[in-house]
């Protein structure tokens, strides 16, 4: 199927399928299973998220209650660094974000 044909079947523009075929932009969640229903794909598939999967810690490091401040940085790290370098920055915002309203809630309870 062509871009042009993809745009048209999904309503999407020609310049966003265009971006998200290059892997210049990830299309949002609703867009996602447009996308898939279109190209009579799983979602899984469609992202090659089975092959993306992070691999199982092992049961000696899934048994600790909490990650060391390093080994918790090298994950977050070496997930960021599966996404494609168009979206790391983005995701790292998020993180932070998340990170951030996490501590400002947690700060709200403790005041309470």
């Amino acid at each position: 199927m062509s871009r042009k044909d993809l745009a048209e079947a999904t309503d999407l523009s020609y310049p966003y399928v265009a971006q998200i075929e290059t892997g210049y932009r990830l299309p949002s969640a609703k867009h996602q299973v447009t996308l898939s229903r279109v190209l009579g794909m799983s979602l899984d598939d469609l992202f090659d998220t089975a092959g993306a999967l992070p691999v199982p810690r092992s049961a000696a490091l899934s048994t600790r209650v909490r990650p060391s401040i390093e080994e918790a940085i090298t994950r977050a790290v070496q997930d960021l660094e599966t996404l494609p370098t168009s979206v790391r920055m983005e995701a790292l915002n998020k993180v932070q974000t998340r990170v951030m309203q996490g501590v400002v809630e947690e700060r709200s309870r403790a005041q309470r």
